[in-house]
């Protein structure tokens, strides 16, 4: 079917991203009510336990959610249970609602658990299954702390008891569902214990085409701008195949539930919800914001390395020697430009909020109300993590010349 080539240009593209991501704060999201908004919008936000500034859920949210504090984001996870930890890109939050809609997921991540237990010579877990939900019932919500069954091969890699390797099974299988986190621990719960009743009672999919058109129009509209090459923004279970995807879209485009497009001087065709055109609109503010690592926006480094001319690479797992820039380094947005890029200190309790190193994109031409707005973003950034704010930041940020 032709369509017709709809082209737009970089500027748009970027406009586009930018509020469709509620980075120019074109909807009012605020506290609670404005997490929820948030993840509406975006479905799935990429978890990661590493915490420098915060977690990347909280610096993702932080960006998007005015007067946000990570207590919002437990209070939602583990004491409203409105939103759960589960298998999506990676490991993700995402709403509850949506926890029945993943079954194929969670199937697909039992498999490739099963297999990594075979590698890892941890088969024996799958035995004791039965002690395991045995001791739940009986004792109530479960950590890894609390249960030691059987002893697994001393290795690097994996869990050093079997009952820990059944636990995480369980929680693969949809059996158990993470009731509370304390730091790091996971504590289990029978899922139905978790979940509230009627997020548990909707039927799957009965088709997998269904499933599928649903699974990647929701991923396009967590990354709100996406073409079909292969990509970090593809990651994940039953996402792989190039061809599928490009069946499942096409369809979706002729439904209307996708629109087609172009970005000028790049072949290959865009795709956005259809219900989104509207962000195109929005004038740009030019505020700053600070990205996290794993933000929805950077999912793919090469697409938004094509359309910001920002090349950006998380440096954590890269041996000290070879990084460019530095451990934990966040990318900084000023209206549509991807501007510069920073190294914080760890956010130390009472401790001023402290940037270890900074340094701007080639070209930039720092001004005035640029600086302004950033000092404002460092503000808000302080006020996030709940530190004192320095009054200036100027000589640390002009300390690295553009």
């Amino acid at each position: 079917m032709n369509r017709g080539k709809v082209e737009i240009s970089f500027e748009e593209a970027r406009r586009f991203l930018v509020n469709y991501h509620n980075l120019n704060e074109v909807r009012e999201y605020r506290g609670i009510d404005g997490i929820i908004q948030c993840f509406r919008q975006l479905k799935s936000i990429q978890y990661d336990p590493l915490n420098v500034v915060g977690r990347n859920a909280d610096l993702v949210l932080q960006s998007r959610v005015s007067d946000y504090e990570p207590s919002m984001l437990y209070d939602l996870l583990y004491r409203q249970h409105k939103l759960i930890d589960g298998f999506d890109k990676e490991m993700c939050i995402y709403e509850a609602d949506e926890y029945v809609s993943f079954a194929r997921v969670r199937k697909a991540s039992v498999e490739c658990t099963e297999a990594t237990l075979a590698y890892r010579g941890q088969l024996d877990a799958l035995n004791i299954l039965e002690e395991v939900r045995d001791y739940i019932r009986k004792n109530g919500v479960t950590s890894s702390k609390d249960l030691s069954v059987g002893e697994s091969k001393v290795s690097r890699w994996g869990h050093k008891k079997l009952s820990s390797a059944a636990l995480d099974y369980l929680y693969c299988r949809g059996e158990l569902a993470v009731k509370e986190k304390k730091g790091t621990q996971k504590y289990y719960d029978f899922t139905e214990n978790v979940i509230p009743k009627g997020f548990l009672e909707r039927d799957d999919f009965l088709e997998n085409k269904e499933f599928l058109e649903w699974y990647i129009r929701r991923r396009i509209q967590s990354v709100g701008l996406l073409w079909n090459k292969r990509g970090g923004a593809w990651q994940g279970h039953y996402l792989s195949d190039k061809k599928t995807r490009e069946n499942v879209i096409n369809s979706l485009v002729d439904t209307k539930k996708l629109q087609e497009v172009y970005i000028e001087g790049i072949d290959t065709p865009f795709y956005f919800p259809y219900e989104a055109e509207c962000y195109f609109a929005y004038p740009n503010k030019g505020l700053v914001k600070f990205l996290a690592p794993l933000d929805n926006m950077l999912w793919d480094r090469e697409m938004i390395n094509r359309i910001f001319d920002y090349n950006y690479r998380w440096e954590v797992y890269t041996p000290v020697d070879k990084r460019k820039y530095g451990y934990y380094v966040l990318p900084v947005l000023y209206g549509t430009k991807l501007i510069a890029r920073f190294e914080p200190y760890k956010s130390e309790k009472d401790q001023p909020f402290m940037i270890k190193n900074w340094w701007w994109e080639p070209g930039i031409i720092v001004t005035d109300m640029m600086l302004d707005q950033i000092h404002r973003s460092i503000k808000n950034f302080a006020r996030y993590l709940s530190v004192p704010c320095k009054e200036s930041y100027t000589n640390v940020i002009l300390k690295q010349k553009v």
